[in-house]
């Protein structure tokens, strides 16, 4: 069960512009890039180095990596930082000048922190009263959401979301599917983070977003046995709980929906941490209460794939990425996926066999199963699992194996730290493998 924790952070894609739309945009497009067709797929790096962007892109290297961060954009509520605004805009006309397609974070997991003092709700709450502050609460805080909306906005005018290829979408401080690290107050390793004022609220609480629903038993804290001096059972503890993960699942989709209001119709890349836990973990926890004796960092973040993968209501151009492609995880290590893993009934709580795969395999069933045509992956990067000779290989049998669109690696800069099996002639000769 691999879960990790990151600091930074296509279907068929083609291109079928005039010459004259093309030169107006200012792309100069050196190789076809039909990614996803024919044995074709995407390569690109995170946080790219725009220095290096020409160099890149004449290795194979097509996609780079911009991220944005919301409290160097907007310090101040209402003032935005011309400085930032214009490197980032830089930084952007540099990558596509090279040719490179652009997928953005926008920083969103950045929050600045004038939010939490004008809207105290914005803070994400455990069930010991712990504040967390480290990123916005979006789940639970229509404060929060009107903010963001904001800030997206104000970076469509300055910027223009159509000149990015895909945009990156999550939720928690790295900017991935899950809620807050369950043991982020420092304290307790069990944290769930549903009890602010709006999370505990009636079903008419304005502050909470709509299209969140009210918690079904407020008051009740994971572990308890009893609720308003009657027995609480399994069945109303997973009630609350996937109520829980519901409202997280609604932040992504919330973010979808704004995006396309905006116009935006390139790629929306909902990122997905390691494996998080099984059904046979899920049916444990809740037959303890959830009371932290069972996977506790697991299930307080909200790490269960298979329930809300399945809960995303857009699919359009949306792509599941596994962040978490050459981790170490499943035996072999670094496994990729079988023809035959879509006949194994993968929710059976007895089922053993998963627990053999690696967290792409797991999560690329997952997404599969569920209607998403659209998989990418990342590495993990060296802080999660150190790479060493032969993993760019490893990953590229993954991503071909699990029907992935393309890879991205953790991080740019290992391309030239001598970080083991990282180098640009590595990846080169892996991009040239699958490309040409």
């Amino acid at each position: 069960m691999n879960f990790r924790r990151r600091r930074h952070r296509k279907s068929l894609y083609f291109v079928s512009l005039t010459v004259a739309v093309l030169l107006a945009a200012g792309i100069l497009i050196a190789k076809s890039v039909w990614y996803g067709q024919g044995g074709r797929y995407y390569f690109g790096t995170l946080a790219t180095d725009p220095s290096k962007a020409r160099l890149e892109h004449n290795s194979g290297i097509y996609v780079a990596h911009l991220n944005l961060r919301w409290d160097q954009y907007e310090p101040a509520d209402g003032f935005y930082d011309r400085h930032y605004i214009d490197s980032a805009i830089n930084a952007l006309r540099t990558f596509r000048n090279a040719g490179s397609l652009v997928e953005v974070g926008l920083g969103l997991n950045h929050p600045p922190s004038w939010i939490f003092q004008e809207h105290p709700d914005a803070a994400y709450v455990n069930q010991y009263g712990a504040r967390y502050t480290a990123t916005a609460n979006i789940v639970f805080s229509e404060a929060a959401r009107r903010e963001a909306q904001a800030y997206i906005l104000r970076v469509h005018r300055d910027i223009g979301l159509e000149k990015f290829w895909a945009i990156r979408v999550g939720v928690d401080q790295s900017g991935e599917f899950i809620y807050p690290p369950a043991n982020a107050d420092g304290v307790h390793m069990n944290s769930y983070w549903a009890f602010d004022v709006n999370a505990q609220g009636s079903a008419s609480n304005p502050g909470r977003p709509a299209t969140v629903p009210a918690n079904p038993f407020p008051g009740w804290r994971p572990g308890q046995r009893e609720y308003q001096g009657m027995a609480f059972t399994v069945s109303q503890v997973s009630r609350w709980y996937d109520w829980y993960l519901a409202a997280l699942s609604d932040a992504v989709d919330w973010q979808i929906k704004y995006y396309r209001s905006l116009g935006y119709k390139g790629y929306l890349k909902v990122l997905i941490p390691g494996a998080g836990y099984y059904p046979s973990t899920y049916a444990s926890a809740i037959d303890s209460h959830l009371d932290g004796t069972v996977s506790p960092n697991l299930l307080g973040a909200g790490a269960g794939f298979f329930k809300t993968i399945p809960l995303l209501k857009e699919h359009t151009n949306v792509e599941i990425v596994s962040t978490a492609l050459v981790d170490g995880s499943g035996n072999p290590r670094n496994n990729g996926c079988a023809p035959t893993d879509s006949k194994v009934d993968i929710l059976a709580a007895s089922n053993k066999e998963i627990y053999n795969w690696s967290s792409v395999r797991w999560i690329a069933n997952i997404s599969t199963r569920n209607g998403f045509t659209l998989l990418n992956g990342e590495s993990a990067g060296p802080h999660v699992a150190p790479y060493y000779r032969g993993a760019m290989n490893d990953a590229a049998n993954q991503m071909v194996t699990c029907g992935l669109r393309g890879l991205m690696w953790a991080f740019d800069g290992n391309l030239y730290d001598e970080t083991p099996g990282s180098s640009l002639h590595d990846y080169a000769a892996v991009i040239d493998r699958y490309n040409h």
